[in-house]
């Protein structure tokens, strides 16, 4: 699984295909998941969504609630969705043996988007919140008779391992990820001297043993990996500036940063000594179109879901914005950003646990550039948009929103 391939022509008007489809989606609660159950209910009126929950139906509408206040209720007014109560650790997902026999016999695509993104989580519990949910449920969906699609969100951070440069939409494994999966399931981690692992953090590792597996063991699934880059605040829906909280990196670190500023030093290639290597943040909403684009277009195989589809911007945009909407308190200021190929001088503690933001990776998006000019309710043309404008507003509102926890004494965490 190399490369994208298409199975049917684009059709530029998506409902057609949606109306047929009943879908079964977890992390539908989340940033991305919840932009894409929007999208499902309410602008393609897909025929039914199963949409997983932990703890209880009311809890998943009350997680809905806290993401997106002012849509929830016409979500829930199209009967088009049914919760299902489970739990991505368990067998099966802990999920009603009944309600699984109506989802085996109905379901026609699955939408694998719940994830743990923590970046300091230990490799054993990476593993078992990030990899093993998603073979079992390669192993549930393989069971589901009318399936026609299987969605794993993956992260274009899994190839950490390569070298600044081009990186294509395929897969490049890290190693031999049966014997680094079956090490960090006996031993809780895995040898650094193992060829192929120069991750630095164990949820980029994970994802990648998890691409290769899912595939090699499940040859006879259609399986279609998205790798989204740095989720970014949407455009306009569900409503402009969606998110949810800690879903954002360039969010949680200009709203960081901005509240306890380090020495503003990143380490970068000796190409970019102005810190014009790519910040590569897509909009959820632009995001989520693209990954339903290709579900309608029967992609199989690897796509990359980021400012490729959107627009590329650079590590120095990212922080002119800040200095630009730095919240001013007497005789404060911004302190200044520097960028050093020279690792032997520190780098800021942003930038040492934020280590994507400094390299320079060009992730081809070759595979959506059809879909550039196509209209309707999936539509990633930019019209009149304005990118720099959306993102400095964005910056602006963090700054507001920094003035405001500290007069309540409340701090941001990255």
């Amino acid at each position: 699984m190399d490369t994208a391939v298409n199975t049917i022509d684009v059709s530029p008007d998506p409902l057609p295909f949606f109306r047929k489809q009943t879908i079964f989606l977890t992390g539908g609660t989340g940033c991305l998941g919840g932009c894409i159950l929007y999208k499902l209910a309410m602008k393609l009126d897909t025929a039914k969504i199963y949409v997983l929950v932990r703890g209880s139906r009311e809890r998943g509408i009350s997680q809905l609630k806290d993401i997106m206040p002012n849509q929830t209720d016409d979500i829930l007014a199209t009967k088009k969705v049914q919760f299902v109560v489970g739990d991505i650790t368990k067998k099966n997902f802990g999920i009603d043996p009944a309600v699984l026999t109506e989802m085996a016999r109905t379901v026609t695509i699955v939408i694998h988007s719940a994830a743990s993104i923590s970046l300091t989580s230990p490799q054993q519990e990476c593993v078992r919140n990030n990899c093993l949910p998603v073979l079992e449920l390669a192993t549930i969906a393989s069971s589901f008779r009318k399936l026609s699609k299987f969605v794993f969100v993956s992260t274009a951070y899994v190839n950490h391992h390569l070298p600044d440069g081009v990186v294509e939409e395929k897969i490049y494994p890290a190693g031999d990820a049966e014997k680094l999966l079956s090490q960090i399931i006996q031993m809780g981690t895995v040898s650094k001297g193992l060829a192929g692992y120069s991750h630095p953090v164990p949820y980029t590792l994970v994802k990648n043993l998890t691409e290769q597996l899912l595939v090699s063991r499940n040859p006879s699934l259609l399986v279609l990996i998205a790798r989204p880059t740095i989720i970014a605040p949407a455009i306009s829906q569900p409503y402009p500036y969606y998110t949810r909280h800690g879903s954002c990196p360039g969010s949680n670190y200009v709203q960081r940063y901005m509240e306890a500023p380090d020495s503003g030093i990143f380490h970068v290639s000796s190409l970019h000594p102005k810190g014009t290597n790519i910040f590569d943040e897509v909009p959820v909403d632009i995001a989520a179109n693209v990954i339903l684009l290709h579900i309608m277009d029967g992609t199989t195989g690897v796509i990359h879901v980021g400012a490729g589809s959107y627009v590329r911007r650079t590590l120095a945009q990212l922080h002119q914005d800040i200095i630009d909407h730095f919240p001013r308190r007497s005789n404060s200021r911004c302190p200044e950003f520097r960028y050093l190929s020279d690792k032997r001088v520190a780098q800021g503690r942003y930038a040492e646990f934020l280590k994507i933001f400094g390299r320079d990776w060009n992730f081809s998006s070759a595979a959506s550039q059809k879909f550039s000019a196509l209209e309707g309710p999936l539509s990633i043309a930019l019209g009149n948009h304005d990118a720099g404008k959306f993102m400095g507003e964005r910056t602006r509102r963090l700054g507001d929103e920094v003035v405001r926890r500290r007069s309540s004494g409340v701090s941001a965490k990255l």
